[in-house]
C-alpha cells in the first residue's frame, strides 16, 4: 500500500460496487484495470499458464516506509511449477527476483511470505518441493530477498549436495509451510519462524503421520560456517542462516513417545496434524503462536474427529531452541499444558478425551473443525495484541466460519457471541484473517448454488459487514469470481507488529486498506488482487477520530488527515434504533494535517431539522470514490 490511495489517474476507475452507507461493498482492483497478477513473460510468468495457490503480505524494503502488497504464488511453467514473488509498486505489479525453486524442473507448492530482518525490511518466502538429492521426498525450503541484487537467497544447513532443507528428517515428506517474522526478545530484529507438517512417528504401530514442527532462523556471525550445536543438523549453512528446531523432543523417528526424539507439536501424534499457521503476539509481540488441526483415527484412545489446536512458546533452556510449547484451548484457564512426554507419553492434553477437548478451540469438541488461520491484533489501540483465530466448523450440517481470540492469557473464547461470522446456511470453509489497524478482516470461500464464491468481511460497530456482497467480483465488469478451492489470503498495510505500534501508527501508503489475492478457476487459472476500502480507516484518519462541535447553527468538523485527499461527510438521521440516510456533503480537497472544517448543517441545500444525527467523515479520490471512513459520531441539532 503506497500512494494516496487512488489519487493518481493511473488508479482511477477501480470501484466495483459501493453500498449506500459506504461501509460495505467497496472494493478496488490492484492494478486499476483489474488485470491478472501473474503476467510477466520476460520473467517466466506466462499469463496463459495456470496460477495456483498464493499468499500476500504488506511490507516495505525501507524501515518505517509505506507498506505495499507483496504476493507469492504458484505458476505453471510447462511440466513444472515455479514459485514467484511480485510486489505492487506505483500502480502495477513488479516481479521480485526470479523463480524461487531450488530445482526448476519440479512442482513447487504452498508458498508463504512475511517480512523479518532489521526494521522488518527483509521478505522471506517458504514453500515445498521434491528434492532428488534428498531421495525425492518433498522438502521445506525458505529464502530471503536480497533487494540490492534483486535475488532470492536460499537459507539453511547443507543437508546434502548443497540442498538447505528445513525438514527434521529429510527422508520424510513435508508440506504446507507458514512463515512469520518475529523476535522472542523485545527490540531484537525479527527472524523467520517456519511451521510445517512432516511425516514422522509410528505410535502403536500405526505408521507415519503428519506432525507439526517449527524451526526458527538464526543469523550467523559469518556466512557458510558450521551450525554447531543446532538441530536437526549441525552442517554448515549454505549462506547466512541456520535453522534451529523449537520445542521439547516427544516422538521417536518411526516410533512412539521419546524424550530424545523429534519436537512434534501434535496433541495426538498417532494421527495427522495438518495446515499449520504461525504468528507473534503479546506485549512487544514476543510470543510465537502456532495453530493447526488434527484429523483421522486416533491410536491412543483420543478423538477421531477434526479438532483445532493452538500452542504458544514458553522459555525453557532445556528445550530445543530454548522454548517449549504450551497448548491453550477453550478449557485451559488456569492450566499449564506443556507439550512434553508426561502422563501417557504425550503430555497433559493427551491424557484423556476430556483433556484433549479442553485443549481444542472447537465450539463443540466432537464436531469437525479445520483450516485454522491466526493473526495478531487488538480492538483497543495501545493494548497488547492477542492471537485471533478463524476456522471452519460443522454447524447444523454445514461448515461455518468461527472466530476466537485469547482471553486472560490462558484460554480462548469465541467472538461474535459464539455465532458464526459467515451467513446462516452458507457452507463456508478455508478462512483467513488479518488486521487493518484495530479492525479485523476475515475471508472465506463457500459453495453458493453450486458455484464457488469468495467473501471478505470486517468488524464494524459490533458486527461483521460484508465487503463483497454476493461474493468477490472480477473487475472492472463485475462478474462474480469463481476461486479455486483454496483460501483467499488477506493482509494489509497496517498489520499489528512492533513497527506499527501494533496497528496504531502506520505510514500512509498507495493502498491504505486490507488487500487480498484469489485465483480464478478456468483455463488458464488467473491470479487477481483487490483491496477492500469501505471500512474504518485509521491510517488516513489518525486513530479514526472525528469531533463535531455545533455552535450557533454551525458545525466544526475536526479530524487529522494523514494523506492529502478530498473529504466529505455522510449524514444519517437517528430514528429510534435505526439510521436513515440523509445525504452527503462535500468539504473540498485538503492537504495532510489537522482539519477544522465549517459546515452549515445543510444537506443537499436543506437545513437539518431538530433531532439526532450520525456524521461520518470520508476520504475520497478525485473521482469521488470513497477510500476510507472515520468512526461515526452522533450529534444533536437543536433548531
Amino acid at each position: 500500500m503506497k500512494i494516496p490511495l487512488l489519487r493518481s489517474a493511473t488508479l482511477a476507475g477501480l470501484i466495483a460496487a459501493f453500498a449506500a452507507a459506504g461501509t460495505a461493498g467497496a472494493v478496488i482492483g490492484l492494478p486499476s484495470d483489474g488485470s491478472q497478477v501473474n503476467n510477466d513473460p520476460a520473467a517466466g510468468i506466462d499469463p496463459n499458464q495456470n496460477a495456483g495457490v498464493s499468499d500476500i503480505v504488506g511490507g516495505s524494503l525501507a524501515a518505517g516506509g509505506p507498506r505495499v502488497p507483496w504476493a507469492t504464488f504458484e505458476q505453471a511453467s510447462g511440466s513444472s511449477q515455479q514459485i514467484f514473488v511480485r510486489a505492487f509498486k506505483n500502480g502495477q505489479w513488479v516481479t521480485q527476483g526470479v523463480s524461487l525453486n531450488i530445482d526448476r524442473n519440479v512442482e513447487a507448492e504452498g508458498p508463504s511470505i512475511d517480512f523479518a530482518g532489521s526494521g522488518r525490511t527483509v521478505p522471506w518466502d517458504a514453500w515445498y518441493e521434491p528434492s532428488a538429492p534428498l531421495g525425492g521426498e518433498k522438502q521445506i525450503f525458505a529464502s530471503r530477498f536480497i533487494a540490492a541484487a534483486n535475488t532470492w537467497q536460499p537459507e539453511g544447513q547443507d543437508r546434502e549436495s548443497g540442498i538447505p532443507s528445513l525438514n527434521i528428517n529429510t527422508d520424510k515428506e513435508a508440506e504446507n509451510p507458514s512463515v512469520a517474522g518475529g523476535a522472542a526478545v523485545a527490540g531484537a530484529d525479527p527472524v523467520p519462524w517456519v511451521a510445517w507438517e512432516e511425516e514422522d512417528g509410528n505410535v502403536n504401530g500405526s505408521g507415519n503421520h503428519d506432525q507439526i514442527f517449527v524451526s526458527k532462523g538464526v543469523k550467523q556471525a559469518a556466512p557458510k560456517q558450521p551450525c554447531t550445536g543446532f538441530k536437526p543438523s549441525s552442517a554448515a549453512s549454505v549462506s547466512a542462516f541456520c535453522w534451529q528446531q523449537v520445542g521439547l523432543d516427544r516422538l521417536a523417528k518411526d516410533g512412539g513417545s521419546s524424550a530424545t526424539g523429534d519436537p512434534t507439536l501434535n496433541i495426538d501424534p498417532s494421527r495427522n496434524g495438518v495446515e499449520p499457521d504461525i504468528a507473534f503476539t503479546g506485549a512487544n509481540d514476543t510470543v510465537a503462536w502456532t495453530l493447526w488441526y488434527e484429523k483421522d483415527p486416533s491410536n491412543i484412545g483420543l478423538r477421531n474427529n477434526e479438532q483445532v489446536f493452538a500452542a504458544r512458546i514458553v522459555a525453557n533452556p532445556a528445550a530445543d531452541g530454548g522454548f517449549s510449547w504450551r497448548a491453550v484451548g477453550n478449557g485451559t484457564a488456569g492450566q499449564n499444558n506443556i507439550l512434553d512426554t508426561s502422563g501417557n507419553g504425550f503430555g497433559p492434553c493427551a491424557a484423556s478425551t476430556t483433556a484433549e477437548d479442553a485443549c481444542s478451540l472447537n465450539k463443540v469438541a466432537t464436531n469437525d473443525a479445520e483450516d485454522p488461520r491466526v493473526a495478531a491484533g487488538t480492538l483497543t489501540p495501545g493494548a497488547a495484541t492477542v492471537p485471533w483465530v478463524v476456522f471452519a466448523e460443522d454447524v447444523g450440517g454445514h461448515k461455518a466460519i468461527m472466530l476466537s481470540r485469547l482471553v486472560g492469557g490462558d484460554h480462548f473464547e469465541l467472538f461474535n457471541g459464539g455465532k458464526p461470522i459467515s451467513p446462516t446456511g452458507q457452507d463456508a470453509s478455508q478462512p483467513d484473517i488479518t488486521f487493518f489497524g484495530n479492525t479485523p478482516y476475515v475471508s472465506w470461500t463457500a459453495d453458493v448454488h453450486g458455484k464457488r464464491r469468495g467473501f471478505v468481511s470486517h468488524l464494524a460497530y459490533g458486527r461483521f459487514v460484508s465487503d463483497t456482497p454476493g461474493g468477490i467480483r472480477l473487475l472492472p465488469r463485475g462478474k462474480r469470481a469463481e476461486p479455486i478451492d483454496f483460501r483467499v489470503p488477506l493482509s494489509s498495510n497496517c498489520t499489528a507488529d512492533p513497527f506499527t505500534a501494533d496497528g496504531s501508527s502506520c505510514a500512509p501508503a498507495q493502498v491504505n486498506a486490507p488487500f487480498f489475492t484469489f485465483t480464478q478457476s478456468g483455463t488458464p487459472q488467473k491470479l487477481f488482487a483487490q483491496a477492500a476500502i469501505g471500512g474504518p480507516n485509521c491510517v488516513l484518519f489518525a486513530k479514526c477520530r472525528l469531533v463535531v462541535k455545533i455552535r450557533h447553527a454551525i458545525a466544526h468538523i475536526i479530524a487529522r488527515l494523514r494523506q492529502g485527499h478530498p473529504v466529505g461527510i455522510l449524514v444519517k438521521r437517528v430514528v429510534g434504533h435505526h439510521l436513515k440516510r440523509v445525504g452527503k456533503v462535500p468539504l473540498g480537497a485538503h492537504h495532510k494535517g489537522r482539519l477544522n472544517l465549517r459546515w452549515n448543517l445543510r444537506v443537499n441545500g436543506r437545513k437539518l431539522p431538530r433531532g439526532r444525527f450520525q456524521v461520518t467523515l470520508r476520504a475520497l479520490d478525485r473521482h469521488k470514490h470513497v477510500l476510507g471512513l472515520s468512526k461515526p459520531v452522533k450529534v444533536r441539532v437543536r433548531r
